[in-house]
């Protein structure tokens, strides 16, 4: 029996505490075990608290109102299936009590052995891709340690988990310590290297005409010059909400003033915005873009944020439901169960040719829309492969109170196959460079500036 059929956002705010508590009385005053991620919920009227769990301590992540951070999916005695606003649902098993130590204080523990061990365990028991990324974890465990018992300073711990992160290499692994840990870095003197602004106005000055923007340039769109084509570039894979009306939107204050509103929305209700925003913006872009015989969408400059962001604009550029990805998360005995996801298409979708533009860059979020174009091979794909970290952010802590996050969720395509670590492939390579001024860089020679991936389309259409 799956769960998992859904659509963008299954329940939202309408299965809240209430209604569900309705429907089956387990909710209060019940704990739960959640599979993978290594985390346990409480629930006490319309109240919850969600805990990180590792193999010392169990602290208190996020707590609050229940209907405004879960809708629920699925429910029996044993087994509550919810879903915190994403694509992926998350699976609790009843437990008769939260574990002892998550009604203790953690337990703060500055010993460097100690707080390796854990952050060894933790990688072992939650991170899904040491296979994947060639990464022999049990060796660097036996590598480390005899280093690890010579420490005598924070700064020389801090250097060891870098180190053990960089063998990974893995884009969404973070390591939170205190700044003044962190050694400063000797920058080489090198020629001065454009930035993302001044690539965005000449590719704009070259090639684009009649530019429109949206919420400070999240998503700007246009034409091609000498052409009947459309051409869109997205930033980011969130900022899509529309709270800031229009006069105010390319101002400096834009970013301030739409925090200010962000902050203040629960997570259901953000999530909800964001796609009412991407909905919004699209019945424009669209229409603008109704005597176009084929777009661009440009995703080469884009790191990432909501996948559900991600997957509605896709929404809108396919005229057939398919399943475009399944997720299944790392457990301590190997994964869950997949999760597949069935893109559905807007109502009125874009029906001509479409490209997209990828680049080394194009991360996270901005993958999973790459992902879901596999399944639909009409889309055309021109750039190089994309950075290839697809799951969510797991953010786990240290005894010292160091935070750390990590990958534990595998993206596959509709056939099962995962592009962790390679990225989405191109149909048209352009062997863009990796690091981001050198990606900047490619783009200017000694005749000026020069958009591969644009002039290929543009050889493609004739």
């Amino acid at each position: 029996m799956s769960y998992f059929k859904r659509v963008l956002v299954p329940c939202v705010l309408l299965c809240g505490i209430s209604g569900f508590a309705q429907q089956i009385n387990v909710i209060q005053n019940s704990s739960w075990l959640q599979e993978g991620y290594d985390r346990t919920l409480t629930l006490k009227d319309a109240d919850y608290a969600y805990y990180n769990i590792d193999n010392v301590n169990c602290k208190a992540l996020v707590e609050g109102n229940f209907a405004g951070r879960f809708s629920v999916v699925a429910a029996t005695d044993s087994l509550l299936v919810l879903n915190p606003g994403g694509i992926v649902n998350y699976n609790f098993k009843r437990i008769s009590a939260l574990p002892a130590n998550c009604t203790e204080a953690p337990l703060k523990d500055t010993l460097f052995e100690k707080n390796f061990k854990i952050f060894w365990l933790t990688f072992n028991d939650n991170y899904a891709f040491f296979k994947e990324r060639n990464v022999k974890w049990q060796q660097i465990y036996n590598d480390y340690l005899p280093r690890v018992r010579k420490l005598k300073t924070e700064q020389e711990f801090a250097l060891v988990l870098k180190e053990m992160v960089q063998k990974i290499n893995d884009g969404h692994i973070r390591l939170e310590i205190p700044a003044a840990l962190n050694s400063p870095t000797n920058k080489s003197a090198t020629k001065p290297v454009k930035f993302r602004k001044e690539v965005f106005h000449d590719l704009q000055e070259k090639y684009v005409e009649k530019i429109k923007s949206y919420n400070n340039g999240v998503i700007q769109w246009g034409f091609l010059k000498n052409s009947k084509m459309g051409y869109i570039v997205i930033t980011d894979m969130n900022n899509f909400a529309n709270y800031i009306p229009d006069t105010a939107q390319d101002s400096k204050e834009f970013l301030k003033k739409y925090e200010e509103i962000s902050e203040k929305k629960v997570p259901l209700e953000l999530f909800t915005d964001e796609l009412k925003g991407v909905e919004k913006v699209m019945e424009i872009i669209l229409d603008d873009f109704r005597n176009t015989e084929s777009v661009v969408i440009d995703l080469r400059f884009n790191g990432g944020g909501y996948e559900t962001v991600a997957l509605k604009l896709l929404s809108h550029f396919v005229t057939n439901s398919k399943k475009v990805l399944s997720v299944k998360a790392k457990t301590r005995d190997g994964f869950s169960a997949n999760q597949d996801y069935n893109l559905i298409p807007s109502q009125n979708p874009y029906r001509k040719k479409v490209y997209v533009l990828t680049s080394h860059n194009t991360a996270s979020a901005a993958e999973i829309f790459a992902l879901g174009t596999l399944s639909y091979p009409e889309i055309v794909r021109i750039g190089s492969p994309t950075a290839g970290i697809f799951s969510e952010l797991l953010w786990k802590e240290l005894p010292n109170g160091w935070e750390f996050s990590l990958s534990n969720e595998v993206y596959s395509d509709s056939k099962n196959k995962s592009y962790e670590g390679i990225g989405i492939p191109p149909n048209y390579e352009i062997n863009y460079p990796k690091e981001h001024s050198a990606f900047y860089d490619s783009f200017y020679t000694g005749n000026g500036f020069t958009d591969k991936a644009l002039e290929k389309v543009s050889l493609l259409e004739k």
